[in-house]
């Protein structure tokens, strides 16, 4: 009898199943991206299943997204003797030409290029027919159409999916693997919240990794359709509209931005404005110029992996400097940013990391600096970071920072060590729900495109407390444009809380990695030959034509 997976379990149904991988061999990166294929012509055969008996008719391979013959239903009771009946050696051999034949997928359905984007460059690693036979065989218990039956909206119902594949990619993550790139969703959840975006805005991800904020930006808008009092054509129009034309997202790493990808199919979104490249190429920085009204990243952290000479202001090599150049040249006059940024940008005597910082202050509105505690991104990384919220002036005559409110987020709702138990007040995420709720500003959006930050009240007191204050500009430039939030702490008086042994070493590793990098520049400048035969082709010399 098929099993009903509910909302809380579907993702550790998923994560069992993903572990019948393990017989094969195979790395936790290629049964992540093995799995995800295999669990997307599961759920695609479920909903073309469910149209099927709706209409009471089947579509022609022409018009269907996936061809009978692959067809999930069709094969998996009996994968090798299907295989064999089609002339196929046995599952294994079924399978492969079954994923290099989506590769180049020919269909009318406006998702068939997704599909192709989906499966291509891919290698079918399997090589057991008993895996394929296990595996098939979970999937098919799974009781999606069922879950899909229930009384939820129709967002609601692909929301199951969607987030029961994020709870895969955080369980793959626990593991050390794309930990890196997935921001925790209640982190995510927040960031969206105070950014509010809006039915209309073209929303960014230059570092999207497994497409979390892309996803929530989505759902959000979404949802904001949903209520409108309009037809449904117009619904429909305006839906289609935000995922072809509004959701942008960029990740560099191949593997990663398929999982993106999935991420976006299973969450019933376009996921045509993803791509695979690198957005701090010199290409990116012309195509992005000043094209969004909201972006929403946590970009990578640390020393770049190799040297990057592109349009940026301000040279130096650490990611997060770089995405932060990016990002305030990407934004639209009036457009608004919450951005995950390591906290050494924020004090770090590096020239170039004071006036990157100068910059944000002076050129641009920064309206708030939240302070995350050590470990909010566990396993991957201990280091500390804060999200700064910031919009850029619709032109010279605008406002520019005059104040920035800063909050200390001291728990999330969840241990700071590698496994992220939840703890007590795990309920309201920590200090995350009454951070939101002491946030500031609202939105205003104009009526020829941007937004106005708006106090909520004139008194300043309001959205003070023992976790928030207020830092005046002229405090911050006497500061050097340092942004920590606790160098303006009015209770300095409160007991110094020591850092956890694991969080400092997470800490003097990544110190270790920027001291190598700086290191290995030096010795490039130190080891100039001096001998003329070392400097042979080292230097270029012009020969000047005799006229």
């Amino acid at each position: 009898m098929a099993r009903t997976p509910d909302f809380n379990q579907f993702g550790e149904e998923l994560w069992e199943v993903a572990n019948v991988f393990r017989d094969d061999a195979l790395h936790a990166t290629e049964r992540l991206e093995t799995f995800s294929l295999f669990l997307f012509l599961k759920l695609w055969d479920e909903i073309e299943l469910e149209y099927e008996e709706a209409t009471g008719k089947k579509l022609p391979d022409g018009k269907a997204l996936v061809p009978q013959i692959y067809r999930f239903s069709n094969w998996s009771a009996d994968p090798d003797g299907y295989a064999k009946q089609h002339d196929f050696e046995d599952s294994v051999d079924f399978c492969r030409q079954m994923f290099a034949d989506l590769a180049t997928l020919e269909s009318t359905q406006p998702s068939a290029h997704d599909v192709r984007r989906l499966f291509r460059d891919t290698q079918f690693r399997l090589r057991y027919t008993t895996t394929i036979r296990t595996l098939v065989s979970q999937l098919s218990e799974l009781n999606i159409r069922e879950v899909m039956s229930r009384g939820f909206g129709e967002g609601e119902r692909f929301d199951i999916f969607g987030r029961a594949y994020e709870y895969l990619l955080q369980q793959f993550g626990q593991n050390k693997e794309f930990a890196q790139y997935f921001t925790p969703r209640h982190v995510v959840e927040y960031m969206v919240k105070i950014i509010d975006p809006q039915i209309g805005d073209t929303i960014y991800d230059p570092a999207c990794g497994t497409g979390g904020f892309i996803v929530r930006a989505f759902e959000w808008v979404r949802d904001q359709i949903n209520r409108k009092r309009i037809s449904t054509a117009d619904k429909e129009k305006m839906l289609r509209r935000l995922k072809e034309k509004q959701l942008f997202g960029v990740e560099h790493v191949p593997l990663v931005f398929k999982l993106a990808l999935m991420n976006m199919i299973l969450h019933r979104d376009g996921s045509s404005q993803l791509q695979n490249d690198d957005s701090l190429s010199n290409k990116a920085q012309d195509i992005h110029k000043a094209k969004y009204d909201v972006i929403l990243a946590n970009p990578p952290f640390g020393p770049t992996k190799q040297e990057r000479m592109a349009q940026f202001e301000y040279h130096i090599k650490l990611y997060e400097a770089l995405f932060i150049q990016h990002m305030m040249n990407a934004l639209k006059p009036g457009g608004r940013a919450a951005v995950v940024l390591k906290e050494g940008l924020f004090f770090d005597s590096k020239k170039m990391l004071r006036r990157i910082c100068r910059k944000l202050v002076e050129q641009f509105e920064l309206l708030g600096v939240i302070s995350l505690p050590n470990g909010v991104f566990n396993p991957y990384s201990g280091a500390k970071t804060s999200i700064a919220i910031f919009r850029r002036p619709l032109g010279r005559d605008d406002v520019r920072t005059s104040k920035v409110w800063f909050y200390r987020v001291e728990s999330d709702g969840r241990d700071l060590g590698a496994t992220r138990r939840p703890l007590p007040d795990f309920a309201t995420d920590g200090d995350l729900q009454d951070m939101e709720s002491l946030w500031p500003y609202t939105w205003r959006h104009l009526k020829d495109g941007g937004v106005k930050a708006v106090l909520k009240s004139d008194k300043l007191k309001d959205f003070e407390s023992k976790k928030s204050w207020w830092a005046k500009i002229k405090d911050i430039r006497k500061a050097d444009y340092n942004l920590t939030a606790g160098r303006y702490c009015p209770h300095q008086a409160e007991a110094v809380e020591h850092e956890k042994p694991e969080v400092l070493i997470n800490r003097l590793m990544e110190l270790e990695d920027e001291i190598k990098t700086d290191l290995q520049d030096l010795l490039t400048l130190v080891t100039v030959p001096t001998s003329v035969e070392g400097l042979k082709g080292s230097v270029r010399f012009q020969t000047a034509s005799v006229e």
